[in-house]
């Protein structure tokens, strides 16, 4: 597997022939190619670090012992070295065998179920510095070696042609790397070296983009000496402010990472420099807005790279024609329920009940109510992550008993006697001519409503990109401790705040927390929820017992009750639950536990500090609230008489 992973892709990058500068620029040596000669020889020195951390594990003892440490730390400095250029270029080999998270995983669109082993620094990093090392001897001795094989194989980039588009973006991606995976000390989980790393990284960048400022200069002089500035300053921040518990997420995010994030768009558009736009089928979808010029800009993820909708057909009439659909219960068997009884706006588009009621009235459906505020942004969806299209989500609902227990025909037979109704349709996919009330069509509507329900102009988000000066003191203490020392920014990551991955965001994560079953210690266990490990059959592996989707903690000041059970009714309650290390920190038994389960020893007012940060995430300012009407039928006066959203 890992040899066809080199393969694709040396296809998929050796393609890329083209320079991005003019012809009167081609016949002095290109950025490009002298950023590539200074990435192969950090390779090496990479390639030789991880030599020596091999060579000095073979035999561990107590004695040497200290030595192999210190090459590990060697070997990762090295590694932050290329980091920004190989994460770009392979990003998925990087993951899988040099610095990847160290869980279990399954191995994406294998033929049957095939497990992958952890590998990589994050792994070895565990055992190296874990309580018994001497006890490890022997799997730290295969993680080095398989390191060290792995990290020869990199080699094959040097047969790549690197360009200067590839060069920028590699650098851009690489600022929210740092931000997202390194500050919060994501991919240091036991050293937590994270801002040493962080400043290598930044110490390479400056060095690859060094080259371009010449350049930049002729084009625009004040671009190229704010770029050099904010970088040198960036890296002797970091140089100078060491400690990971007192780091400044915040100034770091403000002044250098959002700054250089926009500032190196600007440069590469200067000098005209093609983007991915120009370089790939109109028909690949991707999920960052290249053009974003800050990190926690409101388009800068691309809703429709998560949707199998086209933009185009993301239009006014398609919106309103999903909101209407959205909270009308015809399209439900008894007329009663709606997508809104359980997703209600007021309260963040969740129910406010532990579990939200059965369409009987009686029972309960299995879980917690999740907000719809920005759903889209993500890869799978529902807890237990079964859904992987965010148009398929409905079908869950129309034909579970407990929710509107229908089916589609039905459905369309009874939205196809409403003129108003039929005239939407014709309206929102006028190119479908013969039965345009069709699965696809109501799917996608449903879909491109959701899609309009963004919330990213919360009071944080305003103050981040300079549209707002004022921001409570509480809610920067509580942003650097969800971003640091609580590490809630390692499985809540930014922008989003829910476990969508950077810096691509192409995976959704899932986590073992060892949720209870009720908040009585007295009685507590587990809470009885298999999770992901029963949502997706091909999923059924005891490291997905209890897995969980990580959803966002955007507007969760409006989401109350929390978890998939409901069994918080606080945010002061949750943040206690990961104060003390989840349900093994807790005394339960939870094999599996992705939560570290050691206490995070935060203070009350470092919790109180969270929670303040968490209620600056509310944003409800562009959703659309309920329709004034629903379209009416001519042949039924009892179904005029239904409720805007439903009765519940």
């Amino acid at each position: 597997m890992k040899r066809l992973l080199l393969i694709i892709s040396v296809l998929m990058f050796g393609a890329a022939v083209t320079t991005s500068f003019r012809p009167e620029q081609s016949q002095s040596i290109s950025p490009a190619a002298e950023v590539k000669a200074q990435y192969l020889d950090a390779l090496r020195a990479f390639q030789l670090a991880c030599q020596h951390l091999q060579e000095s594990s073979q035999l561990l003892t107590k004695a040497t012992l200290p030595q192999a440490q210190e090459n590990f730390i060697q070997a990762r400095y090295a590694y932050k070295t290329i980091e920004f250029l190989a994460a770009y270029l392979d990003p998925e080999f990087i993951d899988n065998y040099i610095n990847g998270a160290p869980l279990l995983s399954l191995e994406p669109n294998a033929p049957s179920l095939s497990i992958l082993e952890p590998e990589g620094f994050q792994t070895l990093e565990e055992h190296l510095f874990g309580e018994d090392p001497l006890a490890d001897a022997e799997k730290i001795q295969s993680l080095t070696l398989a390191l060290k094989t792995n990290a020869e194989e990199l080699s094959y980039l040097s047969k790549l042609y690197l360009t200067d588009r590839q060069v920028i973006e590699a650098a851009r991606m690489a600022l929210i790397r740092v931000f997202t995976l390194g500050v919060t000390g994501f991919d240091s989980p036991v050293l937590a070296n994270s801002l040493p790393e962080a400043q290598q990284v930044m110490t390479s960048l400056q060095g690859a983009m060094q080259l371009y400022l010449p350049l930049v200069t002729g084009r625009d002089s004040e671009l190229a000496l704010r770029i050099e500035q904010t970088l040198q300053q960036a890296s002797s921040y970091l140089e100078q402010h060491q400690d990971f518990d007192s780091f400044n997420r915040l100034e770091f995010l403000k002044e250098y990472v959002n700054p250089l994030y926009g500032d190196l768009l600007d440069a590469q558009l200067a000098l005209q420099i093609e983007t991915y736009y120009e370089t790939t089928s109109p028909f690949i979808k991707h999920s960052i807005n290249y053009y974003a010029q800050n990190i926690f800009d409101e388009d800068f993820l691309n809703p429709f790279y998560f949707t199998r909708m086209p933009s185009k057909k993301y239009t006014p009439a398609t919106v309103e024609l999903g909101r209407t659909l959205f909270f009308d219960p015809i399209l439900s068997r008894n007329n009663d329920r709606t997508c809104a009884s359980c997703h209600q706006p007021d309260k963040g588009f969740t129910d406010g009940l532990p579990k939200s009621l059965a369409s009987n009235d009686e029972q309960t459906v299995d879980r917690n109510a999740p907000t719809l505020l920005n759903a889209a942004y993500s890869e799978r969806y529902f807890y237990d992550l079964r859904s992987e299209a965010l148009e398929d989500q409905i079908d869950h609902v129309i034909f579970d008993q407990r929710e509107f227990h229908t089916n589609y025909l039905t459905i369309f037979d009874k939205v196809g006697k409403s003129e108003e109704y039929v005239a939407m349709f014709a309206e929102a996919f006028p190119e479908v001519k013969e039965e345009p009330i069709n699965k696809f069509t109501l799917s996608t509507a449903l879909a491109a409503y959701i899609v309009s329900l963004k919330s990213f102009s919360s009071p944080f988000d305003q103050y981040v990109r300079g549209e707002s000066d004022e921001l409570e003191a509480s809610v920067e203490r509580g942003f650097n401790l969800f971003m640091g020392k609580a590490a809630c920014g390692t499985c809540h990551f930014a922008p989003t705040f829910n476990g969508l991955v950077p810096p691509a965001f192409h995976e959704s994560e899932s986590e073992v927390l060892g949720v209870p079953n009720t908040t009585d210690t007295a009685s507590m266990v587990i809470d009885a929820d298999l999770g992901r490990a029963l949502g997706v059959i091909k999923e059924y592996v005891d490291f997905y017992r209890h897995s969980f989707k990580t959803t966002t903690v955007r507007n969760a000041e409006l989401t109350a009750p929390y978890m998939h059970n409901g069994v918080y009714e606080t945010l002061e309650e949750v943040v206690d639950f990961y104060n003390k290390g989840g349900g093994e920190g807790m005394g339960l038994d939870v094999p599996y536990q992705t939560l570290p389960p050691d206490p995070l020893n935060l203070t009350d007012q470092e919790q109180a500090d969270i929670v303040a940060f968490m209620h600056a995430l509310t944003d409800t300012s562009n959703v659309n609230q309920m329709p004034d009407k629903l379209p009416t039928f001519a042949n039924d006066q009892d179904w005029n008489q239904r409720k805007i959203g439903g009765t519940y």
